[in-house]
């Protein structure tokens, strides 16, 4: 009982050392593109959302609650406004398209920063692609085409931050009017304004470039101020939500931070939840590793140490061995020639299936063709075994020359 409780001191005290390291060693940077107004991690846009009072001085910024063009919300948004979404892709279903739409085309402006625009691209007839034949570690630069706001040098990003660009056909551009605003170094527009009604569209393939990391890297925060510089200075709404595709290929609205999203943005499990959280899933793991242990090891029923059994040996040769010198001591050569004879017919029976009833010549060349050995070797051994066979008594050299014989034979079958 008391090597038990050692063994249990030893594996709580394992359990709560590892606990207290996840908990207290350093978080790993979370490099995941939320684009949220509310997180500071690289990919996040907190720093974006902060600034926005400076960019629309004296107007109201507001971080809707609910999913601002969503079935559920009912709040309209007041004229002369503009509507701000940063994500990594656009997507929405009909009737909030219809709601966005509507509100563009009453004179608003809207700013959609994204490298995919589900439903929108149909409807505003273009397309994105992607930037071919770059190296992982190549960087693309985007500049503004206005001379007035256009950079010396350009706005350097990676490949893959800044790799999307926007393909407009002619019959588009004769359907909507659509002013190219920005491009790539390789002369892309990644960087457009559309007319839409009364109101305005104005879209960018480059959604990395508002994000806390690229804001403050360089002076590419001289970009974002200008792209939003193109907003008019009215209320300004952002859309701190984003539309994915849930089980049953539906839409859903979820927060884009996944600090704040409640219990309607995520159906999660007790499960769910404590592998989650690095403490908890290694405590989990832990214990049901340590339980796996104690099971092996301690739930086997105890009882005293059982005696080996010493096989029983194989005296076969032995026994061989004893009556063979017992013969020899005799100097009864005829008896063990004899079984040497008994023992070459038995195994002629078994190797090669002939009968042995009768040593004819007939025999003799069947054992001659299935051993491989010639007829006048087979005759001479079988001559010699008549020999002995017909004498009461022979003597050393012949029983040695017998068993040369009948070796000879077995050597070479």
């Amino acid at each position: 009982m008391k090597q038990h409780r050692i063994y249990l001191i030893i594996l709580f005290s394992t359990i709560i050392s590892f606990i207290l390291f996840e908990i207290y060693k350093p978080k790993p940077t979370d490099w995941t593109p939320t684009f949220s107004n509310k997180d500071k991690i690289p990919y996040g846009c907190e720093l974006l959302y902060k600034i926005l009072p400076d960019i629309f001085p004296n107007q109201k910024i507001s971080d809707e609650k609910m999913p601002i063009f969503s079935k559920k919300n009912k709040t309209k948004l007041p004229p002369q406004s503009n509507y701000l979404y940063i994500f990594r892709y656009f997507r929405a279903d009909s009737s909030s398209l219809i709601k966005l739409l509507d509100y563009v085309k009453k004179g608003n402006a809207v700013f959609i920063a994204s490298e995919n625009f589900f439903g929108l691209d149909d409807t505003l007839h273009f397309r994105t692609s992607y930037v071919q034949n770059l190296a992982l570690n190549d960087s693309v630069s985007i500049n503004f085409v206005n001379p007035t706001i256009r950079k010396l040098s350009d706005y350097k990003y990676q490949k893959q931050s800044a790799d999307t660009y926007f393909e407009i056909n002619d019959s588009a551009k004769s359907k909507n009017s659509f002013t190219v605003l920005g491009k790539n170094n390789k002369g892309f527009p990644n960087f457009i304004q559309v007319t839409f009604g009364k109101g305005t569209f104005f879209l960018n393939t480059v959604p990395m470039a508002f994000s806390n990391f690229y804001m403050v890297k360089n002076d590419n925060s001289d970009y974002v101020f200008k792209a939003l510089s193109y907003l008019p200075e009215k209320p300004t709404f952002w859309d701190e939500y984003v539309n994915v595709i849930s089980i049953g290929k539906s839409v859903k609205n979820i927060s884009k931070s996944r600090e704040v999203r409640g219990e309607e943005d995520v159906e999660e499990s007790p499960f769910k939840f404590i592998v989650s959280q690095p403490a908890l899933k290694w405590a989990y793991f832990i214990t049901i590793t340590a339980v796996l242990i104690y099971l092996i090891f301690e739930g086997k029923r105890r009882q005293r140490v059982i005696p080996t059994i010493k096989f029983t040996q194989n005296t076969s040769l032995q026994f061989v061995e004893t009556i063979g010198s017992l013969y020899h001591n005799q100097k009864d050569h005829k008896s063990i020639a004899e079984k040497k004879i008994t023992h070459l017919l038995a195994y002629i029976r078994t190797k090669f299936y002939l009968k042995t009833t009768e040593i004819d010549q007939e025999f003799r060349n069947e054992l001659s063709y299935k051993s491989g050995m010639s007829t006048q070797e087979i005759n001479d051994l079988f001559e010699y075994i008549s020999f002995v066979q017909n004498n009461e008594y022979i003597a050393e050299n012949q029983l040695v020359t017998l068993n040369e014989q009948v070796e000879n034979f077995y050597k070479n079958v």
